[in-house]
């Protein structure tokens, strides 16, 4: 089945015996059954619900861990002064919150530096840290960062300043940092579905192993808020260890910190879901580091001055509508039709706005299922993101062109990364990634999990999806196969999205929407198209003031011939 998006759609198939059996042992429903099956969920990711928090913390054995608690007491018990130094997105500014308010009920000296994307780029750099490096600071702490960052590490070692690493990004060919300590997942390949957790996390648990050193009273749970945050918005695998945390941390959830309550129910009429915290709460963290400097969320988060929070709730706000705007006038800059071909989307253009470049390359990476490489101009640089399609392993590709000297630094995640580069080398980036990728079909199969009706609100398959959540990176929302429809009116909303309403065989309509797609095939049929044709999307319950609705959400059209 071909799509108008140029996809090839298969139904997820599982055999009926493993189905039966998961049902039967389980008590649960044969959709559910296959979903958990398709993901490769254990018994532990089934019985969620069930997870207890005791022994939570899996790394209070592990040697890197009890090194940094080690040296951390230390230092704390012998008052010298600390520099923490932190990434600007949600993982690296949670991370920062949670050990600065550690070091603030101790009253510990230390200060904190964040880069600002668009002078200091992303990491550690010599030139930021002796700027901030003061007399008294002989160790620093860095956060979401510092992997990759060798010349940084070993000039601070000539120095005598003592490091520590608390990171989980690739570490490029596994040319290991010589700081003091790197605690770090992919170390030594360590990370698996247990362990693949973010900074947020990662310095969590840290400052548990010291909170019980210390014989501190610290509560250290009113910080998990902030790891449930980090772990969504940073798209860690939300199986396993994530699952289980999440699971622990939204049963009890009670956000006691002032800026980000506040923050929360200024932005939010309801109980916040795991949804809220993907569509509304991390993106508005992120846009100050998208537009501005991150430093003003973390001083949110670590602020009791009630017009304080105020002010930098109103400063968020302009940012985040400052970053919309911006991000709907690059996403204009790009003409759609000319991409359904490649094997691989590569795109620059010096209009780009830096701040959005991740966001775009999210963006086309889904509507085209193929890694996305978005480029622009930054101080004489060209400043890459990609985000990667069909299980394409981003940093294998940040290796080749490093080991190619067509870039300068890179990194990131399996699924998500970037780079800098000169600008003369654009042309030679552009021809390696057409020629990497020249054998990835140019359609490639995408899976529906099964065939289904238009729900009702009280269906089975509504309280299956709320078993399966939250959804996220290996365990994405299930999608759904719906024939013979009809739409019957069209609009579009926001000047990018499509809303309709669709109609079954049975005379049953439903709401639908698709984002983002105005410009594309999908968004042009949706709008034109009057005839019957079978459909991919998902099911999801829209919350709106107040009032729940199904809907769908649309992916995919496949024309009937």
């Amino acid at each position: 089945m071909i799509s108008i998006s140029g996809k090839e759609w298969k139904e997820y198939k599982i055999p009926k015996r493993l189905i039966d059996k998961y049902s039967s042992d389980f008590e649960i429903s044969e959709n559910l059954s296959k979903f958990y099956l398709s993901r490769n969920f254990n018994k532990e990711d089934i019985l969620i619900k069930e997870a207890s928090n005791n022994n939570l913390n899996i790394f209070s054995k592990n040697k890197d861990f009890l090194s940094a608690s080690e040296m951390i007491v230390d230092i704390i018990k012998n008052k010298q002064k600390t520099l923490i130094f932190g990434d600007y997105d949600v993982d690296g500014i949670s991370s920062i919150t949670i050990l600065s308010s550690f070091f603030k009920y101790l009253n510990h000296p230390f200060k904190y530096v964040i880069p600002d994307r668009f002078i200091d780029g992303y990491g550690p750099n010599i030139r930021l840290l002796e700027q901030n490096l003061e007399k008294e600071i002989n160790n620093i702490i860095f956060l979401d960062c510092g992997s990759n960052s060798h010349d940084v590490i070993s000039h601070l070692k000539t120095k005598k300043i003592k490091t520590i690493i608390v990171d989980h990004h690739i570490i490029n060919n596994l040319d290991i940092p010589k700081s003091d300590i790197l605690i770090n997942p992919v170390k030594n390949n360590q990370k698996n579905n247990d362990n693949n957790v973010c900074a947020a996390t990662l310095t969590f648990f840290l400052i548990d192993i010291i909170n019980k050193k210390l014989g501190s009273k610290f509560e250290l749970n009113d910080y998990l808020i902030y790891c449930l945050i980090s772990t969504i918005c940073d798209v860690m695998p939300l199986k396993g260890f994530n699952r289980k945390m999440l699971a622990i941390g939204f049963r009890n959830l009670i956000v006691k910190n002032k800026g980000l309550k506040k923050l929360i129910r200024n932005n939010l009429k309801k109980k916040i879901t795991y949804q809220d915290i993907g569509f509304n709460i991390g993106p508005l963290i992120n846009s100050s580091g998208r537009i501005a400097k991150a430093n003003d969320v973390v001083e949110l988060f670590l602020t009791q001055n009630d017009d304080k929070i105020d002010k930098i709730l109103n400063k968020m706000n302009t940012h985040n509508v400052t970053r919309k705007k911006i991000e709907e006038e690059n996403l204009d800059l790009i003409d759609f039709q000319k991409y359904y071909s490649k094997n691989v989307i590569v795109i620059y253009n010096k209009k780009f706005h830096e701040g959005v470049i991740g966001i775009l390359a999210a963006k086309l990476s889904k509507i085209f299922n193929k890694p996305c490489f978005i480029m622009t101009e930054s101080h004489d640089l060209l400043k890459c993101s990609i985000r990667s399609a069909n299980n394409v392993k981003i940093n294998k590709t940040i290796n080749k062109l490093i080991a190619n000297k067509l870039i300068i630094s890179g990194g990131g995640h399996d699924e998500a990364g970037g780079f800098s580069a000169k600008k003369e080398c654009l042309s030679a980036i552009e021809e390696f990634l057409n020629n990497e990728y020249r054998t990835l079909k140019t359609r490639s199969y995408s899976y529906f999990d099964s065939f289904a009706i238009f729900p009702k609100k009280n269906s089975s398959i509504v309280s299956d999806l709320k078993s399966l959540e939250p959804f996220g990176k290996e365990n994405p929302e299930p999608i759904f196969y719906f024939k013979n429809i009809k739409s019957i009116k069209s609009k579009i909303i926001n000047k990018r999205h499509v809303q309709n309403i669709l109609k079954n065989k049975s005379g049953r309509s439903i709401k639908s929407i698709s984002f983002d797609c105005v410009n594309s095939e999908l968004g042009k049929y949706l709008l034109n198209f009057k005839k019957e044709f079978d459909l991919i999307g998902s099911i999801v319950e829209n919350n709106w003031n107040n009032k729940k609705n199904l809907e769908l959400r649309v992916i995919d059209i496949i024309q009937k011939t």
